[in-house]
């Protein structure tokens, strides 16, 4: 069904955007708040758009933006993870004086890149929405703009982003040499020819590369803890979700149709399976080493890319997309329990202040203790489901290798997690540690996140119906 309805969603948030741009230069800086209420009624409206096409799989220019249930589900996700980050960014932007009005925008603008990624069956397309996406990041990791270690963080972002772009556009070069085409489907059925081009290859091997440094897989990680640890943290939050789930997005419309058409797929497995040990294994040892919390979690972000890379190999959509869903609401409720510790122009990041915290500010302490063992990947929780279903699904398709290095790389990052919480309930503090406990937003946000992890580990039933529905489209 070819219908312009279905740009509607993007259509919402970049008109969202474009509107809090227009009102920050008539709100005084202590009424900018209003504007990241704004952002999200138009996110709420965006998410009720996209959830009316539902089953109806809608399209446009010719198909190539396509609101399947695939596409409908990642863009809930994001939409969700937005709708979070901006309520943790209110008092937050405030306290540590980034109180930008462009901000929300910024994030909007974010949004409707990763939107277009995530609906596209057309390379060129899903490069232009990348672009909105990178562009709209380095803006945001710079936003602490008295802040040497933001200004580092946005230049590093902006160079190996610029990096990643360059190897995603020459490997979309050589394919559309190769097909004369940057359709998805055209450039899978070519490897079906058993007389294939290296170029071919070297393209999609490209492109795994440049994706790669968007979803921070070992070796194309270089950027994450910097970058992470010198963002403001609600930035640090979004970048861990977004563009993690719409590189994973891509990779899902990229290899599904790939693992059945392609003659020859030994090469591609290889690297990739060679990438996740990679990702699981050093990640997980770079970050016992760590002692500021926002490289911890930047580490642990790269291990979990590591995971999911073996959902992929072992073409588990279904288990991937509740993994996904899984990670937002643990990340994100793990960077507001950092957010959390902090107060005006101070954030506490190093393991040495969390000693004690846990008595001093016990619903602080317990729900970051609980996103922590969720990472971990401890039952009840969500944290557990996901990864039980993705190691699970990896033997059956006769993984048996790969699986036992990702459950060993997990055991390894218990001993990170648990330490924090060591800290916070097992250390006697050094120093007095005081923080700004007026947040109604930012604790808001993290019972949504608790809720939803508990949910997921204990009754995830309901989501893995839409889970099916949406990997259905795709098939």
């Amino acid at each position: 069904m070819n219908t312009f309805s279905s740009l509607t969603p993007l259509l919402i948030i970049v008109a969202g955007a474009l509107l809090v741009l227009i009102l920050e230069v008539f709100l005084k800086k202590e009424k900018k708040d209003y504007l990241a209420y704004i952002s999200i009624v138009f996110l709420l409206g965006s998410v009720y758009a996209g959830l009316r096409f539902w089953n109806q799989n809608p399209s446009y220019f010719n198909g190539k933006l396509l609101l399947d249930n695939f596409a409908l589900f990642f863009i809930f996700i994001l939409a969700i993870a937005t709708i979070l980050v901006t309520l943790i960014s209110i008092k937050y932007i405030f306290l540590q004086n980034t109180n930008h009005g462009e901000y929300y925008a910024l994030l909007l603008l974010a949004l409707s890149g990763m939107m277009i990624m995530v609906s596209s069956t057309d390379f060129l397309i899903i490069f232009l929405g990348l672009e909105v996406l990178s562009v709209s990041s380095y803006a945001l990791a710079g936003l602490k703009r008295e802040d040497p270690l933001s200004s580092e963080a946005a230049a590093k972002y902006f160079l190996l982003g610029c990096f990643a772009s360059a190897f995603i556009i020459f490997g979309l070069a050589l394919l559309y040499g190769v097909t004369q085409s940057t359709d998805i489907t055209v450039f899978v059925q070519s490897f079906a020819d058993p007389n294939l081009s290296l170029l071919a290859v070297a393209g999609i091997g490209l492109i795994i590369i440049g994706l790669g440094f968007k979803i921070a897989v070992i070796p194309f990680h270089m950027w994450t803890p910097d970058v992470y640890q010198g963002s403001p943290t609600p930035v640090t939050a979004f970048f861990s979700v977004g563009p993690k789930v719409v590189g994973f997005a891509v990779l899902i419309r990229i290899f599904q149709p790939y693992w059945r058409a392609a003659v020859n797929t030994e090469a591609v497995f290889a690297a990739l399976w060679i990438i996740a040990v990679l990702t699981m294994v050093i990640g997980n040892l770079i970050a016992l080493r760590q002692t500021n919390v926002k490289r911890i979690l930047a580490y642990s972000s790269i291990a979990h890319a590591g995971y999911l890379l073996v959902a992929i190999l072992s073409r588990d959509n279904a288990g991937l997309l509740f993994y996904l869903m899984v990670y937002l609401f643990m990340n994100v409720g793990a960077f507001s329990a950092v957010i959390a510790l902090s107060k005006k122009n101070k954030e506490y990041l190093e393991l040495d202040d969390y000693a004690g915290i846990g008595f001093k500010y016990p619903w602080i302490g317990a729900t970051f203790s609980i996103f922590l063992i969720s990472l971990a990947g401890f039952p009840p929780t969500g944290g557990f489901l996901a990864k039980f279903y993705v190691f699970s699904t990896a033997v059956r398709e006769g993984l048996i290798t790969l699986v036992v290095i990702a459950v060993l790389a997990s055991l390894v990052s218990v001993y990170y997690y648990l330490r924090i919480i060591i800290y916070m309930y097992m250390k006697e503090p050094s120093r007095d540690i005081t923080i700004h406990t007026e947040n109604p937003a930012l604790f808001f946000v993290l019972f949504l996140c608790l809720y939803g992890v508990l949910q997921l580990g204990i009754f995830p039933g309901n989501v893995l119906v839409f889970i099916k529905q949406a990997v259905a489209s795709i098939l």
